[in-house]
């Protein structure tokens, strides 16, 4: 299954953007939106090759699959619950970016009321590049934390289910081949959930139950008895 930052990588990643923002911000200001620019493209090459990586499957994986579904959206479609749970979902998205423009009132605020005041304050300690720096490492702090915040107390509100719907898929043995790209690997981190009213196999991380596979099928019984002869998998317990 695709596992997400945990808390502690998002803060310390949150952290070296930090140190490295205010060293721009000090130092070469001029080159400011740049850094932003050249942080979100590393930032997202580095996730992206992260997750092929892990992702990726290995020749002797692709040997004898047991199940093959060409187009499981048109099954999908279908389910009336579907489009209520995928409403939510993208609720909770759209959440997400409520930081966005709060940012845009929060920085304002701070460089026009506080930061003169920390930078008084930091001056007569520091020579006047390191208050710079410190000033703005300080603002960076604290607007990231007012953010966090925010955004914390919003989504414990929020439905947090999280459902991937591949178009076709491919069962082996060790695992699934979505969209001839992705592999999630069988292991003892993933059990699946039957629902054959639903026509539907949900793939489920024990450790992260609100991010769900979902495997429409029209033969969704048939995936069911092929998923149940397997060793390395077995279903979620009620």
């Amino acid at each position: 299954m695709i596992q997400q930052p945990s808390r502690l990588q998002n803060i310390l990643i949150s952290q070296i953007a930090i140190v490295l923002l205010s060293l721009v911000s000090t130092f070469f200001p001029q080159y400011f939106l740049l850094a932003i620019i050249l942080y979100t493209i590393i930032l997202f090459s580095v996730m992206s090759y992260t997750t092929t990586r892990k992702t990726k499957p290995r020749p002797e994986e692709l040997k004898n699959p047991i199940f093959r579904e060409n187009d499981s959206m048109k099954i999908a479609m279908y389910d009336k619950e579907l489009s209520k749970e995928l409403t939510k979902q993208m609720k909770t998205m759209m959440l997400g970016f409520i930081t966005l423009p709060l940012a845009f009132i929060v920085f304002p605020l701070y460089m026009a009321y506080l930061r003169p005041l920390v930078g008084d304050i930091l001056s007569k300690y520091f020579s006047d590049e390191i208050a710079r720096f410190l000033n703005f490492v300080i603002m960076y702090e604290t607007v990231f934390a007012i953010l966090s915040t925010v955004r914390s107390l919003v989504m414990k509100k929020a439905s947090t289910l999280n459902i991937m719907l591949p178009k076709q898929y491919i069962v082996y043995r060790t695992g699934v081949l979505m969209n001839n790209r992705m592999f999630i690997r069988f292991s003892g981190d993933l059990c699946y959930n039957y629902n054959p009213k639903r026509k539907f196999i949900e793939l489920v991380n024990i450790n992260n139950p609100n991010t769900k596979i979902r495997l429409y099928s029209e033969n969704i019984s048939k995936l069911k008895d092929r998923l149940s002869n397997l060793e390395n998998i077995s279903e979620c317990e009620t």
